[in-house]
C-alpha cells in the first residue's frame, strides 16, 4: 500500500488555518469578562462655537475687536467694513471660507492683515485646525484674545480626548488577556 502525502500547498494551507484558529482563540482564553474595556467610555463634550467681530481699519486691513463663546455649531464671524457696512459668515459660508483659508494657510502664516489671514489668526483658525497660540499683532487688544484663552484650552482638551484611544489599547497585541507571554 502507498503511502499519500500531503503536498507543499496543501501543508502551508493547513498551517495557515492551524495558525488563524490559534490567533482567534487566545483572545477569548480569558475567563473574565472584559467586554467593557472596548467601549470608549463617556462621550466628549464639543466645545462651544465662537463669534469672532473683525473691523476693517484700512481698505482690506482687519483687526479682531471682539471674541465670544456661543453654542456649539452657532459660529460666525461678524465683518465690520470701514464704510459701515456689517456682513455676517456663518453656516456654509463660514465652512467654506474656513476650508480654503485651511488649504491655503502657508499664505495666510506669512502675514499681512487680509481678511483671511486675520481669521487664520482669529479664534475661527484655531476652530479650523490651526495648532499654534493666536498672533497678537491680529487683535485690536490684548485684553480681547485674553478673553478666549479658556475657551482655546477646552478645544485643545477637546483634540486630544476626541483623538486619543480611551483605554490605551492600541497597536499589535495590546491587551492581549491569555496564550503564551501573558
Amino acid at each position: 500500500m502507498k503511502k499519500r502525502y500531503l503536498t507543499i500547498g496543501d501543508f502551508k494551507r493547513n498551517a495557515f488555518i492551524v495558525a488563524a484558529a490559534a490567533c482567534m482563540g487566545l483572545t477569548s482564553c480569558n475567563s473574565n469578562n472584559q467586554q467593557d474595556e472596548w467601549k470608549t467610555g463617556d462621550e466628549v463634550a464639543v466645545p462651544d462655537g465662537i463669534v469672532t467681530e473683525l473691523t476693517e481699519e484700512a481698505p482690506d486691513q482687519w483687526k479682531i475687536t471682539d471674541e465670544r463663546t456661543t453654542a456649539p455649531g452657532q459660529s460666525m464671524a461678524i465683518l465690520k467694513y470701514n464704510d459701515g457696512r456689517v456682513d455676517t459668515l456663518q453656516g456654509l459660508a463660514l465652512e467654506n471660507r474656513m476650508k480654503d483659508i485651511a488649504t491655503n494657510q502657508g499664505t495666510y502664516n506669512q502675514g499681512g492683515f487680509g481678511l483671511g489671514s486675520v481669521l487664520w489668526w482669529s479664534g475661527m483658525g484655531f476652530m479650523a485646525g490651526r495648532m499654534m497660540s493666536p498672533n497678537p499683532a491680529y487683535y485690536a487688544n490684548p485684553g480681547v484674545m485674553n478673553n478666549t484663552a479658556a475657551w482655546r484650552q477646552n478645544v485643545q482638551t477637546y483634540r486630544q480626548q476626541s483623538t486619543a484611544p480611551r483605554t490605551g489599547r492600541s497597536g499589535y497585541f495590546r491587551g492581549r488577556s491569555g496564550g503564551a507571554g501573558a
